[in-house]
């Protein structure tokens, strides 16, 4: 039977007028929903934390957007999806950051930080008195794989402290590189993921040459690699 203007409301199963039929899908509901979903990828990447956060905040205006205009938009669903994505990232990803950094740490190595391998502030000295003590022995460090004309299978490269000094800028700071040359088989190719290296460190009293870059003063003889 066709609808006329004087047709009633659709109505629910349980009786009730369907005004969901008549009203549109909010355009923020959807984009909660979306920034939900790529807020997880900071599961597997901190730096994209804020994201997740940009996500919650983003999500609860929707939600509320949503509730002041139900006569004529719906999706609260949809918000609420969206944000518990989002807060979901927001929990995992420190909760993976703080396994990788302090938990899953195997045997036999010391973990060190680019920090303990920065000059002191008004130091003259290119490589710190407080680096010394790493000199020789094997360390565990985290890093980003600076960009090489090889892409793939490399066995040596240089790693960097962060990802803007990684992707972004030109050459780092002296004190900013480790060269790392990988035992056999091991092997890493080029992405914007951090790694985690472990090895032998060798610190150099004198610059070091290396292809491209003005060279560096720590190296390490790496039998680990993640």
């Amino acid at each position: 039977m066709t609808a006329t203007l004087d047709s009633p409301p659709a109505q629910t199963p349980d009786g009730q007028p369907d005004y969901d039929r008549y009203r549109s899908l909010s355009g923020l509901a959807v984009g909660s929903l979306i920034v939900g979903f790529l807020s997880l990828l900071s599961i597997f990447s901190v730096s994209l934390l804020p994201l997740a956060v940009v996500g919650v905040g983003f999500g609860l205006f929707t939600i509320r957007t949503v509730d002041r205009n139900r006569d004529l938009v719906t999706g609260r669903k949809v918000a609420i999806t969206g944000t518990v994505l989002s807060a979901l990232a927001l929990v995992l990803s420190p909760s993976r950051y703080y396994y990788e950094e302090y938990v899953n740490i195997p045997e036999g190595y010391e973990v060190m930080a680019f920090g303990s391998l920065q000059p002191d502030l008004g130091n003259t000295a290119v490589v710190p008195e407080k680096a010394w003590k790493y000199d020789g022995k094997r360390v565990l460090i985290n890093g980003y794989v600076y960009p090489h004309d090889q892409k793939e299978g490399l066995n040596r490269f240089v790693l960097v402290p962060d990802f803007d000094t990684c992707c972004f800028g030109g050459q780092p700071k002296l004190t900013d590189m480790i060269e790392v040359r990988l035992r056999d088989p091991l092997r890493v190719n080029w992405s914007y993921n951090r790694r985690k290296i472990g090895g032998t460190l060798t610190i150099n009293k004198h610059l070091h040459q290396m292809k491209d870059l003005t060279g560096v003063y720590y190296e390490i003889d790496a039998d680990y690699v993640k």
